[in-house]
C-alpha cells in the first residue's frame, strides 16, 4: 500500500517526472496497472457522491459510469491529439502518449475523490436539479483541467508549432470529455424521473448546459426539447 500512496503523491506533485519514465521499456508495464487502479477507485468514489443526490440504484450507476468518463476520451482523443502534434512537427513516442494519458486520468481521479466531500456536503443541502447538474459540471471542469494540463505538458520541448499543438490537444480532449459525459448521463437523476443507466442520444452537451443554466436562474421563456437521434430514434418521432 505504501507504494500506491507514494505514487499518488508523485502524481499530484510532479506528474511529468512520471511521464518522463516512458523512455524506460518496463515503466509502462510497471505503472499502468497501478495508475488505472488509482483512476478507477478515485472515479468510483466521486461517482458515488454524485449518485447520492438521488440515492438508491443511482449510487451504483454513477459509480460504474464515472471511470468511463475518463477512459473513453483518453482512448478516442489521444491518438487524434498525437496526430495533431505530429502535424505540428512535434515528435511524441506512443509510450509517452500512453503514460501521459494514464497519469492524467489518475490525477483527475485523485482530485475528484478529494472534491467528493465538498460536493456531497452541497448535495446534502438539497439544491434544485438544474443547480445540481451545474455543480457537477463545474466540479468536473475544476478537477479535469489539471489532468488536461499533464497531457499538454507531456509534449517534449521544441518544434515551431508546439503551442498550437498544445492548444489543439486541450480542445480535442476537453470536447471529448464533455460530450462523453453527456452521452453517459444521467449522473444526477431527475427527482421525479425514472432512474436509468443511460438515456437516449439527444442533441449535445452545450445545448443541454445552456438550457440547464437558463432553468437554474428561473428563465423558462425558451422551451428546450431534446431531439432524439440515431439508432434510438423512435418511429414516428421528429
Amino acid at each position: 500500500m505504501t507504494s500506491i500512496f507514494s505514487l499518488v503523491a508523485r502524481v499530484l506533485r510532479d506528474p511529468i517526472a512520471i511521464v518522463d519514465r516512458s523512455e524506460d521499456p518496463d515503466a509502462l508495464q510497471e505503472l499502468a496497472p497501478r495508475l488505472l487502479g488509482i483512476a478507477v477507485v478515485g472515479c468510483m468514489i466521486f461517482g458515488t457522491v454524485v449518485g447520492s443526490s438521488r440515492g438508491g440504484i443511482q449510487l451504483v450507476y454513477a459509480a460504474v459510469k464515472m471511470p468511463l468518463l475518463l477512459w473513453i476520451p483518453v482512448a478516442l482523443a489521444l491518438p487524434a491529439a498525437r496526430a495533431l502534434w505530429m502535424a505540428c512537427e512535434v515528435e511524441v513516442p506512443w509510450s509517452r502518449v500512453a503514460l501521459a494519458g494514464l497519469v492524467a486520468m489518475a490525477r483527475t481521479a485523485i482530485l475528484a475523490a478529494a472534491a467528493g466531500p465538498v460536493l456531497w456536503l452541497y448535495y446534502s443541502l438539497s439544491p434544485g436539479y438544474h443547480v445540481s447538474v451545474l455543480a457537477l459540471a463545474a466540479a468536473l471542469a475544476a478537477v479535469g483541467l489539471p489532468g488536461l494540463g499533464v497531457v499538454a505538458r507531456a509534449m517534449p520541448a521544441g518544434g515551431k508549432r508546439r503551442w498550437l499543438a498544445m492548444a489543439g490537444s486541450l480542445v480535442v480532449l476537453g470536447l471529448c470529455v464533455a460530450q462523453t459525459g453527456w452521452l453517459l448521463r444521467p449522473f444526477v437523476a431527475r427527482p421525479a424521473g425514472e432512474v436509468t443507466f443511460l438515456r437516449p442520444i439527444e442533441e449535445d452537451v452545450f445545448s443541454s448546459l445552456g438550457a440547464t443554466t437558463r432553468s437554474a436562474v428561473g428563465d423558462y421563456s425558451q422551451e428546450w426539447e431534446p431531439e432524439t437521434r440515431g439508432m434510438l430514434q423512435q418511429r414516428g418521432g421528429r
